[in-house]
């Protein structure tokens, strides 16, 4: 692995030694973004051989160190690397922790910072406000295998930090250790996390949330399961938990579930997750969540870097994108002047006002597949943002920047565009429209500077009207006949989405 990643570059290595996995990240700075080489994730399961008197069995101090022995390996070659590594609920527990300690030191010569539940709680809000967009008022639970950490915080740090003694695999142990699935059991489970949510202070009750997550492993999981056992779309609810629940009593048994999409190692451990996140709903009356894109390992990453939040987390991602595939600046921003005098002008009867930003993401990065072949480079930009860890972006964000770039030019392949919701579709649609236009205005290289571009658009109808100046050379004159040609055939093109085209 060492091998392959450039040796003349700063790398900060992350590591996360959680009570049910370990967590490996291997990253480097580039332009104020850390760009993720290689992940890597290991379920060492401390928790499960934790005892009643926390004693840490010689099994879990062997599996643990072997763990962090073959991650050595991973960037043991790095002549510039900053590493931290950071253990959690089980190790702070573990009466025999130091031995654990003081073998790990023998295989990797760094020092292990066994953190508190509230610096835990902390760096997982860091990672996460590091990686998406956040809102006012937003809470956060992450359910791991020893404790549950509950964060609530602003679009930049966290303000209240929480650490509750619950977490997957210590529930699995105490209420579902003979696998049988039963309405008892999940009573009991959803019982114990009551009393644990109960003891919040009175911040996390009552509030109108703007934005619930659900950070780790077991939301994820979670999400997945219920994907496979409604159909509904709707994600993470308190209606969907209750059906997921009551079909895991119907299975009976953690070893008759089946679940496609989940990594079989999460499984048994779902049981125990579902009754936490149930009684996190219950409790602080939440109604929806959504699976959050950071982590701990992320905020240890992060700060680990030094690198400073900023206020715009997508424009840090659209900058670095932008220059990673060599985007012509020059080119970009005149799409993009172009681009936002027509959406200026459309901006309120078209109803694109939350859309400015989305428009000036594609103008930046629309020509970034030239870098792969310049024939088909509207496809490959599509495809490179398609498959991009973007953060900043949601999952939707991210499909409607990947399906802008990817229709800017020649022909719209509007039948892949499968946006479900009708007013973000609508919105597609004439975002799209502007930014073709822009890229048209701009074709060779050449602006369309000496005209000004006038438009109204009312429903699905844009007019465009020219004012030439009148100071024009015969070159000028040619470049407006041309524009004239490609507008005729643009008009047939936007014809195909609805948008009814016509210019003076």
């Amino acid at each position: 692995m060492a091998d392959v990643i450039a040796q003349d570059s700063q790398h900060f290595v992350a590591i996360d030694m959680g009570s049910n996995s370990f967590h490996l990240v291997i990253a480097r700075e580039q332009d104020g973004l850390l760009q993720v080489l290689h992940k890597e994730k290991r379920q060492v399961q401390l928790a499960k051989y934790l005892d009643n008197h926390n004693v840490l069995a010689e099994v879990a101090i062997e599996n643990g160190v072997q763990c962090l022995k073959d991650f050595s390996q991973r960037f043991s070659n790095l002549a510039k690397a900053q590493v931290k590594i950071v253990a959690t609920h089980t190790l702070r527990v573990a009466k025999n922790r130091q031995s654990f300690l003081t073998a790990a030191r023998k295989v990797l010569p760094y020092p292990i910072n066994v953190v508190s539940g509230h610096e835990e709680a902390r760096l997982i809000y860091t990672g996460i406000a590091h990686s998406q967009v956040l809102e006012q008022k937003n809470i956060v639970i992450d359910i791991g295998g020893g404790s549950t950490e509950v964060i609530v915080g602003n679009e930049k740090r966290a303000k209240h930090l929480a650490s509750l003694k619950c977490g997957c695999v210590s529930y699995n142990k105490r209420f579902f250790v003979n696998g049988h699935l039963t309405k008892e059991a999940f009573k009991q489970a959803i019982q114990a996390a009551d009393k644990q949510f109960s003891g919040l202070s009175q911040v996390y009750f009552n509030q109108d949330w703007s934005l619930v997550l659900g950070s780790s492993g077991s939301a994820k999981a979670i999400t997945l399961a219920i994907s496979e056992v409604t159909d509904n779309g709707k994600g993470i609810t308190s209606k969907n938990l209750l059906a997921l629940k009551e079909h895991l009593i119907n299975v009976g048994s953690i070893d008759k579930l089946e679940f496609e999409l989940l990594d079989e190692r999460r499984i048994p451990l779902l049981a125990a997750g579902l009754a936490i996140l149930i009684s996190f709903f219950r409790q602080l009356g939440i109604e929806h969540l959504q699976a959050a894109k950071g982590a701990l390992r992320e905020g240890v990453l992060y700060e680990l870097a030094k690198i400073e939040q900023q206020d715009d987390i997508r424009q840090r991602t659209l900058s670095s994108l932008a220059q990673l595939y060599h985007a012509d600046v020059n080119q970009a921003s005149k799409v993009t002047k172009t681009a936002l005098t027509l959406f200026e002008q459309v901006s309120n009867s078209w109803q694109l006002a939350d859309y400015r930003w989305l428009l000036e993401g594609a103008c930046q990065l629309h020509e970034i597949g030239i870098s792969i072949n310049s024939k088909s480079h509207h496809k490959h930009g599509s495809y490179i943002l398609e498959n991009s860890d973007l953060p900043g972006f949601n999952q939707q964000q991210q499909q409607m920047l990947s399906l802008l770039v990817g229709n800017h030019r020649k022909k719209l392949n509007y039948p892949a565009i499968t946006i479900a919701d009708e007013i973000q579709r609508q919105a597609f649609t004439r975002l799209l429209t502007l930014l073709r236009l822009a890229v048209l205005f701009n074709l060779g290289r050449t602006s369309s500077s000496n005209q000004q571009i006038k438009v109204k658009a009312q429903q699905a109808d844009l007019t465009i009207k020219f004012s030439q100046r009148k100071e024009q050379d015969k070159e000028a004159i040619q470049r407006s006949e041309l524009l004239i040609q490609d507008l005729y055939a643009e008009q047939k093109k936007l014809a195909t989405i609805g948008i009814n085209l016509s210019f003076k």
